[in-house]
């Protein structure tokens, strides 16, 4: 498969700076068909290349943000460290994740890299759309900048401690199927954490086709 190029038009760092948002321009991509979350697959090193969701894009100008969690030392963390304005960014293609917006209510669960995926559904589902659920955040500072970013999100951010995911599954134990009865859950993030929270989700008696799962790598 021949290589794209896209270009680095913005980088910004959430203090302190494990997270970074990066503005890319895809000239050749047409974004105008999206109907669900899309993950764009840049090389990261030789022969190697990684998958990342745009949390927002504009079809018009051909740009859109990737959100990249860098606080590990997964080669891909490594690559988005280095990315400077004017960058040269290689990439293989975009490629439907098949996580697209269903019904009005959304559940998201996830830690720091599902960020990305679930603003991606956000965009998708509209101002509408009721948005609950937990995202773990390793920084407290990054726990503040996050509600401020979406205030109004019925989306509660929770501690990651030493890369301890049972607050996720807590947050499980505790929820109320009453409460959102017609709610679709779209999991996210660290395979593990992804594989048990469905599993705890079928326990309390959600429906196998209300339960929407990606694991992720580094």
């Amino acid at each position: 498969m021949k290589k794209k190029m896209a270009t680095v038009l913005a980088v910004r760092t959430w203090e302190p700076g494990s997270i970074r948002e990066i503005d890319l321009h895809l000239p050749d991509c047409d974004m105008s068909g999206w109907t669900s979350a899309q993950h764009i697959q840049c090389k990261v090193g030789s022969l190697t290349y990684r998958d990342y969701t745009p949390l927002g894009w504009d079809a018009e100008t051909s740009t859109c943000t990737l959100l990249i969690h860098t606080g590990h030392e997964g080669i891909g963390s490594r690559w988005a460290r280095r990315l400077v304005v004017g960058d040269a960014v290689a990439y293989r293609g975009v490629r439907s994740s098949h996580h697209q917006p269903a019904g009005r209510s959304l559940v998201f669960l996830g830690d720091e890299t599902a960020i990305g995926h679930f603003l991606a559904l956000r965009q998708l589902a509209g101002s509408d759309a009721r948005i609950s659920g937990a995202v773990l955040l390793s920084e407290p500072h990054h726990r503040e900048e996050f509600q401020a970013y979406y205030p109004g999100w019925e989306l509660e951010t929770l501690r990651k401690a030493a890369g301890d995911y049972q607050e996720l599954d807590h947050w499980v134990e505790q929820w109320e199927p009453r409460e959102h009865p017609d709610a679709v859950f779209y999991l996210a993030g660290y395979i593990p954490s992804v594989v048990r929270l469905r599993k705890l989700l079928r326990r309390k008696g959600v429906e196998r086709g209300r339960v929407m799962a990606e694991g992720f790598w580094d």
